[in-house]
């Protein structure tokens, strides 16, 4: 989470070539700089690269869903679920926007909220 408590997504960046990633390696992955990748807050709209329409699923889960590959403008690519959108309308380069929740009512053994997070066609009701 954000200083602010609002939920977020970490990513870091090289200092010395840009390079993105969601986690941080001891050196950069794409021009070996051993200088650690910097904590930036990922930004909340990106384009989707590639998706399937999910027809099957675990008892309890609502199909069909669309679960998509999402390059975020600000260069990290993040796996997820696109809700509010008929898969005949998908399409690649579609504009989407990171949305937060509480992880479908789950919580921790103490009742603490999950958080997780999704996607909707950007300008939807977020």
């Amino acid at each position: 989470m954000a200083e602010t408590g609002e939920p977020s997504i970490e990513g870091f960046r090289c200092a010395d070539c840009g390079a993105v990633m969601i986690d941080q390696p001891m050196a950069c992955r794409a021009c070996t700089s051993r200088t650690p990748p910097q904590a930036f807050r990922v930004g909340e709209r990106g384009r989707i690269v590639t998706w399937s329409t999910v027809l099957r699923s675990f008892p309890g889960v609502k199909t069909p869903f669309v679960s998509a590959i999402v390059d975020l403008d600000d260069g990290l690519t993040l796996k997820g679920t696109v809700r509010g959108v008929d898969p005949e309308s998908m399409g690649v380069g579609l504009p989407v926007s990171l949305v937060f929740d509480d992880a479908g009512g789950a919580r921790t053994p103490d009742g603490a909220p999950y958080v997780g997070f999704h996607f909707v066609k950007a300008g939807a009701a977020e």
